[in-house]
Parts: structure tokens; sequence; C-alpha cells
């Protein structure tokens, strides 16, 4: 799945959160989103997965724009976020069910417990998702995104809720989906995580793109550019 983004611009009233972002994002990309709060990174990921219409701009996903494409390519969209929608008052095993379903996946139980057993909720299937701490909630969704296989994955803030395993599941579902084609943005606090992870590193400062670059050994580039944001003495490595 190719990515390109040109031009892209979002305003709430007079305020800008956006201004004037491209992009261009081959298969296969893991770009690590960074920049200091209220920089626009949630709101770039909400324009990307279609949830908010840009006021300027466009979003290109393998040549289609993403604002005329039909809910068959939206559906190759996944968004993995605190909070992330899903239904309380089914039951685990049900909410996957139902979410292959509604996207068109069909997946046989077989798969469903599979999916499951790896996100190490098998054994609580037949819970209500109401009663899943919001750990176990964020590995529920991570199932539903194996299941669903997306072509563009974006992720906000995924670590915070996260116990030691539940982070290395994540970061090998990760790297899997790099080698299959897929283009993965995820937005964190956790910098030198997802850097370690990524392809490429993009940051976001008062709504402009401010860096851009292939993943380097040694970055000094980026270091110059993210530093700008820490105190005096602080490092993104610590």
């Amino acid at each position: 799945m190719h990515l390109t983004v040109r031009h892209l611009a979002k305003a709430y009233g007079l305020l800008w959160a956006l201004k004037d972002i491209s992009l261009d994002l081959p298969p296969g990309e893991v770009v690590a989103l960074l920049g200091p709060n209220g920089a626009g990174k949630t709101t770039f990921l909400k324009l990307l997965a279609g949830l908010i219409s840009p006021t300027a701009g466009e979003i290109v996903m393998d040549g289609s724009n993403l604002s005329r494409s039909p809910i068959e390519q939206r559906a190759t969209i996944g968004f993995l976020a605190p909070g992330e929608h899903l239904y309380e008052n089914l039951t685990v095993r049900e909410n996957l069910t139902f979410f292959t379903s509604l996207y068109k996946k069909r997946r046989s139980m077989g798969q469903v417990d599979i999916a499951l057993e790896e996100v190490g909720l098998k054994h609580r299937s037949e819970e209500y998702v109401a009663a899943l701490s919001n750990g176990m909630k964020c590995r529920l969704s991570i199932a539903k995104w194996k299941l669903l296989e997306p072509e563009l994955l974006l992720l906000d803030e995924p670590y915070g809720v996260l116990d030691g395993s539940g982070v290395n599941l994540l970061e090998s579902f990760l790297k899997a989906r790099c080698s299959r084609g897929s283009v993965t943005i995820m937005a964190s606090h956790h910098v030198a995580r997802v850097l370690s992870l990524c392809t490429r590193a993009v940051i976001l400062h008062q709504g402009k793109l401010t860096f851009d670059e292939p993943r380097q050994q040694p970055w000094d580039s980026f270091t110059r550019a993210f530093g700008e944001f820490l105190p005096r003495g602080e490092s993104w490595t610590s």
C-alpha cells in the first residue's frame, strides 16, 4: 500500500491544527509520528483514518483519493487508540466475530480462537468486554487488527495501558506487518521505543511538518531536531 499526503491542513474555527503537511510513504514503512503535546499528531491520525475531513489538501491511497474512495477501501484502514470502540455488552469472542463480519472479512471460529490465543485472551473469550482491564482491551484490539489485516494501521499512544508482555506482543505484530508491505504510523511519547521499530521518523510542531527522514545510524539530524522540544540537559533516550 502506497500512501501520499498532499498539502494537508485542518482548521477548527480560526485555529489551524495542521498546516500544509505533505508525505510520501511507500509499502512497508513504519513511521514514528513524534512531537510535543498539541503538535497535531492525533488530528493527523484522525484525518488519515477518515474520522474527520481536511480543510485543505488530500490523502491518496494507492492512487485513490480517500475522500472519494469507496467504503471497501476505507475498510483497509485500522485505528488503534486509547478507548478504541469495543462493544462492552458483547463477549470477547463476539466482538471479534462481529468486527470481522462488519469489515466483510469472514474468519472461522478457529481463526478467531488462534488470534485470542496469540494475545493471551482465549481463556477469557466468553467474558463480557466490560469486565476487561484497559490493558486487556488493548490486547483485544490487537487481536481485532490481526484478523482484519488493515493495509494502513494508525496507532495513537498504544503503550500506555500495556504491560511488558503486551508491549512485546504489539511490537512483534508491527514487525510482521512491515514485512508484508503494510504501512504503519504510530504516535507515541515513548521516543526511544518507537524509533527502535520505525523505518522513518516524522516530527510535527505547532501543526507543521518540521522533520521527515528515513532512519539512519547515527541519526544526528533527528537528535538535533527533536532536542529542540526537550528541557535543557534532557535526552530523548532517557
